[in-house]
């Protein structure tokens, strides 16, 4: 009985004694063992996400760290960064000039990791931020910086370039605190008032020095586009010359081309007529050519009387009828062609030609 209502009493007590810690989204818990029955003790590595936790103080605490991202500002202005003071990262450049940086560190802590964060930093972000992000990015961002030379800080890309491998050291130097830097940003920066003003200068003497070559580059392309403008002119006038006399050459040989066809349709049309000709010359030159002569003749005469007079030695008169000379010759003619010997020829109707005296003749 009595050992019952000692087990009660102790269980009254841890009722009584038990813990319960809420853990919200933008939050990761984690787990400290102080005392255990089998002597397992100190932080735990599990992560504790949204939602209720239960522990037993004295025996095991609980801490609760905010995951979200926080910004550590480095800045000369006094009020504005993240202590009141002036805090802007004081370094010297490889050739030994002073420079002032104004740089913005993001950073957040690690939920997977956050056990780390509180075991070897602690749980109260400001005193994470004091102790450990603020004095390793000081000193490894120093580091990274001044690597570079006055004159190569004013060049963006190289300061970018310092600015990545800053990150990639940091990242390197904080992951045993469970610690995530996502971003560094570089504000402002100033050299010593003096130096200052001599960089200025020579940044403007080299702005002027290259817009005067960026003038000196477009003029140079300027005369490049006349030159190939005047080219290209007097390409075109001379290709269009070509083309002209392209055209004049094509015409050319088209009315050569259409002459010499005409020429030698003419010449055939001669040559055919000639030919022609030279066939009816020989047809008309025999037998059958003299009969057509003959039968033309005789067609063209036909219904005319023709008489000739011809005049004798001693002025004599003779009348002879021509038709019906051209009639006994075309008898004769055919007569010839029937073979009948000339002493039967006798043209039909044939009569004596009287042939009239001329008065006074004897």
């Amino acid at each position: 009985m009595k050992q019952a209502v000692l087990f009660f009493v102790v269980l009254l007590l841890l009722s009584l004694a038990t813990g319960c810690a809420r853990v919200d989204t933008n939050e990761v818990g984690v787990k400290t063992t102080y005392f255990s029955f089998t002597g397992e003790t100190g932080v735990d590595r599990q992560v504790y996400g949204t939602g209720y936790h239960v522990y037993i103080p004295p025996f095991s605490g609980f801490s609760v760290l905010n995951k979200t991202e926080h910004k550590l500002e480095m800045t000369r202005k006094s009020g504005e960064g993240s202590i009141p003071r002036a805090d802007d990262l004081k370094l010297k450049t490889s050739d030994g000039n002073n420079l002032w940086v104004d740089i913005t560190v993001s950073w957040r802590v690690d939920p997977e990791n956050a056990w780390r964060t509180v075991k070897n930093v602690g749980e109260r972000i400001p005193v994470i931020e004091e102790t450990a992000v603020r004095p390793i990015a000081r000193g490894i961002l120093r580091f990274a910086f001044g690597k570079l030379s006055s004159e190569e800080f004013y060049d963006a890309e190289k300061r970018e370039k310092e600015v990545k491998e800053g990150k990639k050291l940091l990242n390197q130097a904080l992951a045993p605190f469970g610690i995530e830097v996502t971003d560094v940003l570089v504000n402002d920066y100033r050299f010593a008032p003096d130096y200052q003003k001599a960089i200025e200068d020579r940044k403007l003497y080299d702005q002027k020095a290259r817009e005067y070559t960026s003038l000196a580059a477009a003029a140079k392309e300027d005369v490049k586009r006349r030159v190939f403008d005047a080219s290209a002119g007097a390409n075109r006038v001379i290709e269009d010359a070509k083309g002209e006399m392209n055209r004049a050459k094509l015409k050319g040989d088209a009315i050569l081309y259409a002459a010499e066809k005409q020429a030698e349709a003419v010449f055939a049309q001669k040559k055919a007529l000639a030919v022609s000709l030279a066939e009816l010359n020989r047809a008309l030159t025999g037998t059958g050519g003299r009969n057509v002569v003959a039968k033309r003749l005789a067609d063209a005469l036909k219904g005319k009387k023709i008489s000739i007079v011809p005049m004798s030695d001693n002025g004599t008169l003779s009348m002879i009828d021509i038709n019906r000379f051209l009639e006994n010759l075309a008898a004769s003619k055919a007569l010839e062609k029937m073979d009948v010997p000339k002493a039967e020829r006798k043209p039909a109707g044939a009569k004596p030609v009287k042939t009239p005296v001329k008065e006074g003749t004897k």
